[in-house]
């Protein structure tokens, strides 16, 4: 079953939306050098004047299957939790990140969303599969958080694969959906080529993404984790779809990199 919970922040009736996707590389497990990479590109959003940050899928404590790494899963009062918190207060930015998040003796995979150094409220991946069912608990509720005019929702990768998510939001009036992703690449690792990793995503994104925008006349932006950590591979991919399914705003390439775009 499916919950609608509204969120509500307003701050100088936000009209035009400038939004940075970051699409980053995050060390599994590693938290503190996580921490100090995100803090750095919500410093670069701040000097571009953005009003809303977006960090991938367990952007703050690397994403991960195994057990071994449930040490470094936070809450919600995690230390490192706080700080991003409060940079949302300190540059005035809307803030959406990814972690590992334990709450009540479950395991979730959890998008943030910080405003005006507030926990504005948590998103849980709906669509948890393969070897995530062994360590993490499917979320079920929506949240819909609002700047300004602007109403937006959220999905967690393989949450891709669940159209109707996208239509409650857009039901509920919601006029973006951020789509914060790491899907790690399978085969053979020296093998791995990422160039067609990164061609993969790009396509199923514009298959999946760019038809579920223009169905329900929304906006939706991709932003998915990159590179190489201790032993996943992940493609990048930074999207902007307009309401009529159009890709109107791209990443260069499968590196580091923040996408600025603005939106009205």
């Amino acid at each position: 079953m499916l919950y609608l919970q509204h969120k509500i922040y307003q701050t100088n009736k936000v009209r035009k939306m400038k939004i940075a996707l970051i699409q980053m590389s995050s060390k599994k497990g590693d938290v503190v050098d996580n921490l100090r990479a995100m803090v750095n590109f919500i410093e670069q959003a701040s000097h571009e004047h953005a009003d809303i940050i977006v960090f991938p899928e367990m952007s703050l404590t690397g994403y991960f299957t195994s057990a071994k790494y449930l040490p470094s899963t936070l809450t919600i009062e995690s230390t490192e939790v706080k700080k991003i918190i409060s940079l949302s207060r300190i540059h005035n930015l809307t803030i959406i990140f990814g972690l590992a998040e334990t709450s009540d003796s479950k395991t979730y995979i959890s998008q943030l969303v910080a405003q005006n150094g507030m926990l504005s409220g948590i998103y849980r991946k709906h669509n948890v599969i393969n070897d995530e069912t062994k360590i993490f608990t499917p979320g079920e509720s929506l949240p819909v958080f609002n700047l300004g005019k602007w109403k937006f929702g959220l999905t967690i990768c393989a949450d891709i694969d669940l159209p109707e998510l996208f239509v409650k939001y857009a039901e509920a009036g919601c006029q973006i959906v951020f789509e914060c992703a790491s899907p790690n690449l399978y085969g053979d690792r020296e093998n791995r080529d990422w160039k067609k990793g990164y061609a993969w995503w790009k396509n199923n994104c514009i298959e999946k993404i760019g038809k579920y925008s223009l169905y329900n006349k929304i906006m939706i932006a991709v932003v998915t984790q990159s590179g190489r950590d201790i032993d996943d591979d992940f493609p990048g991919g930074g999207y902007l779809f307009s309401k009529n399914g159009e890709l109107i705003a791209e990443t260069k390439d499968y590196k580091q990199e923040m996408l600025l775009a603005e939106i009205k």
